[in-house]
């Protein structure tokens, strides 16, 4: 016996869509952003200056040291160059600090619950 096939089902426009489709909708670029900001505030900040000091104080280096640039900020002053550099480098940085950011928070978590009790085992009844 021959077994029927239909033909795939396509959803009418004029349904209402599926509770699992209301509950989850995803939150905006901004919306993001802001949770980020709600959740680790200070230390995002933290770090994301951290990164930048760091990349100004290399780029500073390397302009020191000799290493010639291409284009305006290469005749411009050494912070003048360093700080262009940076500013190229922007999102990059935004992207190393939206990455580093929780793993900093779950290390100083975990370094804040770890104390001397914590190693002995359960503590005394």
């Amino acid at each position: 016996m021959m077994e029927t096939v239909e033909p795939p089902v396509t959803p009418n426009p004029n349904e209402t869509p599926t509770a699992q489709a209301l509950v989850n909708p995803k939150p905006s670029l901004m919306e993001r952003l802001q949770a980020f900001i709600t959740r680790y505030g200070m230390l995002a900040v933290a770090v994301h200056y951290a990164i930048f000091g760091l990349c100004l104080g290399v780029f500073a280096l390397l302009i020191r040291s000799g290493f010639q640039w291409e284009g305006a900020s290469g005749a411009a002053g050494t912070f003048a160059g360093a700080y262009a550099a940076c500013q190229l480098i922007k999102i990059p940085r935004f992207a190393a600090t939206f990455a580093l950011t929780p793993l900093l928070d779950k290390l100083i978590r975990r370094l804040r619950n770890k104390g001397p009790a914590s190693s002995d085992g359960p503590p005394p009844a």
